[in-house]
């Protein structure tokens, strides 16, 4: 491999969330972190050589998005998913999640219904909440190996509840479904149908095993009722350098989100971010394909270690968040929890914290060099055995 995903860098002391000492467990110093989705991994060394190139002009000034940045964004989209992105759909702004709150406070009022798929990404049902909308939840239907949309309650729930926007996540975190296109087609159809506007979020794009297909690329209606959001960040392990894009493709609901983003003094992207986001889509493609092989082998690892044990793994289509199916432990949510801290020294996300259809799951961030995962899975079978053994 040209690219280095071997290397264990020693992240503590760094300001790093990933490193910081457990909140609830301060006692425990030897936590392996596999919580947070951000990489141990050095990011593209072209986009560092980028970003050292900003850092040497020395000077921080005011700056503006140049035609580079919008002609980088709409080669990639059209390279890698074979979408028509227009320059005039794109709206830069400081991040996904502002991007998400932005667009539901521009296209709805307080008290409106806003309609999510859990278990999901759980700062969906936050920003829901903190601005006063009203949280709907859609449970995703599981055969215990593949998660599916229970498109039948999904359109009671809209027509029950006169949801105004569907907050989709597609490639879908945690349950790491990439969703088929027929799959966001009936999903898309149902919202037209019943005036929902889908906003969504496809962070995870580049992070896939299998075709992704972006919401808006579908048909023309259905982009004239979508707001998506991208971002570098998530696959160029950029977390720390906030930035993403809005691709809308109505320029209604484009004018409208725009208004809400001026209202409260949206920057959109300042000079580190730009300078990231431009060296990602012009070099950092052969890095992208070195990792998604590095992320496979280390699927692959993990899914053959838990064999014949109490924990199974989601078959993965997309990002480095593993589902782990832990129910056959028979522990309530704060043994788990404990029992992965406490006991194995693993620090993962609890998968209540998604929905209730995550409990007795935890998710898995396997986006590490092989040592420190050998470690990890080390730890945990060790904690089986000891506990077949009582």
């Amino acid at each position: 491999m040209k690219y280095d995903f071997d290397t264990v860098y020693n992240r503590k002391d760094t300001n790093s969330v990933k490193y910081k000492i457990h909140p609830r467990y301060p006692g425990i110093n030897d936590l392996i972190p596999m919580w947070i989705a951000d990489m141990d991994f050095k990011t593209a060394p072209e986009i560092v050589s980028a970003l050292k190139g900003a850092a040497d002009e020395g000077i921080f000034g005011y700056t503006e998005l140049d035609g580079e940045y919008f002609d980088l964004l709409i080669e990639w989209n059209k390279k890698r998913f074979d979408f028509n992105v227009q320059r005039e759909w794109i709206v830069p702004c400081e991040g996904v999640m502002f991007a998400i709150a932005a667009t539901i406070r521009a296209l709805s009022d307080v008290g409106d219904s806003v309609l999510i798929l859990q278990p999901v990404y759980y700062p969906f049902a936050n920003v829901i909440n903190d601005n006063n909308r009203r949280l709907v939840v859609s449970e995703l239907l599981s055969d215990e190996k593949r998660y599916t949309i229970d498109y039948e309650d999904v359109e009671r729930k809209i027509i029950d509840n006169n949801v105004k926007l569907l907050l989709f996540c597609s490639p879908h975190n945690p349950v790491c479904r990439v969703w088929d296109k027929e799959e966001i087609l009936r999903i898309a159809e149902i919202c037209k149908k019943h005036r929902v506007i889908v906003i969504s979020d496809e962070i995870h794009s580049d992070l896939v095993y299998k075709s992704h297909y972006p919401t808006a690329s579908l048909s023309d209606e259905i982009a004239q009722n979508t707001v998506a959001v991208t971002s570098v960040t998530k696959t160029f392990n950029l977390a720390g350098i906030k930035g993403a894009n809005l691709i809308i493709p109505n320029i209604s609901i484009r004018n409208i989100i725009k208004k809400e983003m001026k209202a409260v003094y949206s920057g959109g992207l300042e000079i580190m971010s730009s300078t990231a986001t431009k060296a990602a889509y012009r070099y950092g493609e052969p890095w992208l394909s070195e990792l998604i092989e590095c992320l496979k082998d280390n699927i692959d690892f993990v899914i053959n270690s838990f064999e014949n044990t109490k924990i199974s793994v989601i078959p993965p289509e997309g990002t480095y968040l593993l589902w782990l199916d832990c129910r056959a432990l028979n522990m309530c949510e704060k043994e788990l929890e404990e029992f992965f801290i406490r006991d194995c020294g693993v620090w993962m996300n609890s998968g209540y914290i998604f929905g209730k259809g995550g409990n007795g799951f935890m998710r898995m961030n396997i986006a590490c060099p092989r040592k420190t995962l050998e470690e990890a899975v080390f730890r945990i079978k060790n904690k089986l055995k000891e506990k077949n053994d009582e």
